[in-house]
């Protein structure tokens, strides 16, 4: 069965704020989540950016890491800064797992009311944080889009066309579903159950949030081109992606009790 999304469950734009600062720091609570891999060039900027915008727009709040297995520095600073900042709560795995699993171990760890999951490749612009977080007493998911993508056109048109596809197969009407920029509300992500742990976790997270008629908000963001190191994106993420695609569109098709 095709689930497709309701107009009024879904609102795009540039997000005008519709909530004060003053506002924000009294009523939300934030998790923020951030898996790592072999970030030892971009891990202390991104994480002090992160602090930095958060605590201008929130009191209560968190920043968990998730190092995916990293094979160079980034635990070691992960360590660090953890020693200096007690709003930084650092996850290890001993072993690369994908960033479906890293984000899952992390969605474990948070306690805050909201969650935001972000990368710590700096390409996303962590100052529009606050442009996010006042769309939260609207919507309960709001999911970034990049306004502006500092990828190569070949994955600008992979993406275009896995937007497609995704709409005609699962009916999510997403401009951007895989932007590393999303804000859920926690008790979302406790009700559901996610088996995906590398790239199509973003699909998945966005077919689950329609399903269950929740309302979502896509919202653009400024993207950078990455300035240190290389992607963690691999040739063959694209197929086991398709092969997580095609298992979820039959499992919807059957209408399987499974799809939660």
């Amino acid at each position: 069965m095709m689930v497709a999304l309701s107009p009024n469950k879904f609102s795009e734009g540039n997000g005008l704020l519709t909530a004060s600062v003053d506002e924000l720091h009294a009523v939300i609570t934030l998790s923020i989540v951030v898996p790592a891999y072999n970030e030892e060039k971009n891990i202390r900027e991104a994480i002090a950016a992160i602090l930095a915008s958060a605590s201008a727009v929130v009191t209560d709040y968190e920043v968990i890491v998730i190092d995916d297995g990293s094979s160079d520095g980034t635990p070691g600073i992960l360590r660090e800064m953890a020693g200096q900042n007690a709003k930084i709560r650092p996850v290890f795995h001993g072993t690369n797992q994908g960033k479906g699993a890293a984000l899952q171990s992390g969605f474990k760890q948070a306690k805050m009311a909201w969650i935001l999951f972000t990368d710590a490749d700096l390409q996303m612009d962590i100052k529009e944080l606050p442009g996010f977080l006042a769309q939260t007493a609207r919507y309960d998911l709001i999911f970034g889009f990049r306004k502006i993508r500092g990828d190569s056109m070949s994955r600008r048109l992979f993406s275009r066309g896995y937007a497609l596809l995704i709409r005609m197969l699962l009916g999510i009407r997403l401009q951007d579903v895989n932007c590393p920029f999303k804000i859920l509300r926690r008790s979302f992500v406790d009700s559901i159950h996610l088996r995906s742990r590398g790239f199509f976790i973003d699909t998945e997270l966005a077919f689950l949030a329609l399903t269950r008629g929740c309302h979502v908000k896509e919202l653009g963001v400024t993207g950078y081109s990455r300035r240190h190191g290389v992607s963690s994106v691999k040739f063959r993420h694209v197929f086991e992606t398709f092969g997580e695609l095609i298992t979820l569109v039959e499992r919807s098709r059957k209408g399987s009790g499974t799809v939660q």
